[in-house]
């Protein structure tokens, strides 16, 4: 979860910041015209700044696995143990399934 914040968290940096630095470097050395690129760059602040409220209302959402109360920590930990029976089940059905395809295979030979 660290690396998608930090990754989020750059490139709000970049659009907030990057994208009105190129407009008005492009504005000043290329002659594109200032009116668009300001607006180009209020544009870009507007959504970083949206995001970046976004992402915060978000971040506090989530709550780490610590705070589970008990009784929601053995419900998880029963809905972990029947997914892995049933992971096994499933490779038996797989194991069944393959050798019924060898037996087809050997009688249609």
């Amino acid at each position: 979860m660290a690396k998608t914040s930090i990754l989020t968290a750059l490139s709000i940096i970049l659009l907030g910041f990057g994208v009105p630095t190129v407009s008005i470097y492009f504005s000043v050395f290329h002659g594109f015209n200032f009116i668009i690129a300001g607006l180009i760059a209020m544009l870009a602040m507007i959504v970083a700044g949206i995001l970046v409220v976004v992402g915060i209302a978000l971040g506090h959402e989530e709550l780490p696995s610590e705070k589970i109360k008990p009784s929601e920590r053995e419900k998880l930990n029963l809905l972990r143990a029947h997914q892995r029976a049933t992971l096994e089940e499933l490779d038996d059905v797989i194991d069944i399934l393959k050798e019924i395809r060898d037996l087809l295979k050997a009688t249609q030979e």
